[in-house]
């Protein structure tokens, strides 16, 4: 098979449905065999069906990217299963809820840091060492949430800020070794699970409000989220690491 990704091993964390799904769908079609990890068991099932129909060489492993030794039992199966080589990590899975800081449990915000940034470092230290042998690209998806205060999210918004700070860590001891290390900033994507709890209970009103805030007009696609990562996880950018990279129709140029 041809194509960017043509003879590579991708792993992509979240990939069950929603941007994740997207990613896995588009490297695959440009010719990487991919992984799906996901702690959703019937739609990861259903999503790695969906990529082998397409004639996508497609596994899943079933895992909480928050939980260590998860993370650990399934890298170590992934790289049996590419002979010790990973070349793209992407650091998709993450969770959102809504609530400012009086009203964030300590619960919740435990939680939602130990899936967007703890899963983010787990899976990161568990894929380098596969990643040294041939080189790589790790892509962390943040959120423009990191990059400005959205309402209600503190602990989203934390989490993102500290998966943008990991990010330019990370490509500081790494890009050297052959490993270059980005994030994401997408804004809001129509379709997801996300962009669903945002528009529940939104009037019309209030979701003409909100695209407002978007000089394009409209809200992203994951299709679009999903080119940015493979531009990112190709050689074609290979020149760039350690950055944030907004894909959000001007809204955060404002």
């Amino acid at each position: 098979m041809t194509g960017r990704l043509a003879g590579k091993h991708a792993v992509i964390t979240g990939a069950a449905a929603g941007l994740g799904f997207a990613m896995a769908q588009l490297f695959g079609r440009q010719g990487a065999r991919v992984v799906l990890i996901d702690c959703a068991g019937d739609k990861l099932a259903q999503a790695s069906d969906a990529l082998r129909a397409e004639g996508i060489d497609a596994d899943a492993y079933h895992a909480d990217v928050a939980h260590a030794e998860a993370v650990e039992q399934a890298f170590a199966a992934i790289r049996g299963r590419f002979g010790g080589v990973i070349h793209v990590l992407v650091n998709n899975a993450g969770i959102a809820e809504f609530a400012g800081v009086e009203e964030t449990e300590p619960e919740l915000w435990h939680r939602t840091l130990a899936v967007n940034v703890t899963g983010t470092y787990l899976c990161a230290r568990a894929a380098l060492p596969a990643m040294r042998r041939e080189g790589g690209s790790v892509v962390n998806i943040a959120s423009i949430a990191g990059v400005i205060g959205i309402p209600r999210m503190a602990a989203y918004c934390a989490s993102k800020g500290a998966v943008i700070a990991l990010t330019r860590q990370m490509a500081v001891d790494y890009t050297g070794l052959g490993i270059r290390v980005n994030c994401l900033c997408p804004g809001r994507v129509a379709g997801t699970d996300l962009d669903r709890a945002i528009m529940a209970g939104d009037s019309d009103e209030d979701t003409l409000a909100k695209i407002a805030k978007y000089p394009i007009g409209r809200f992203g696609r994951p299709d679009e989220i999903a080119q940015a990562a493979l531009f990112l996880a190709s050689d074609e950018a290979s020149f760039v690491s350690g950055t944030a990279f907004c894909v959000d129709g001007a809204m955060t140029a404002l």
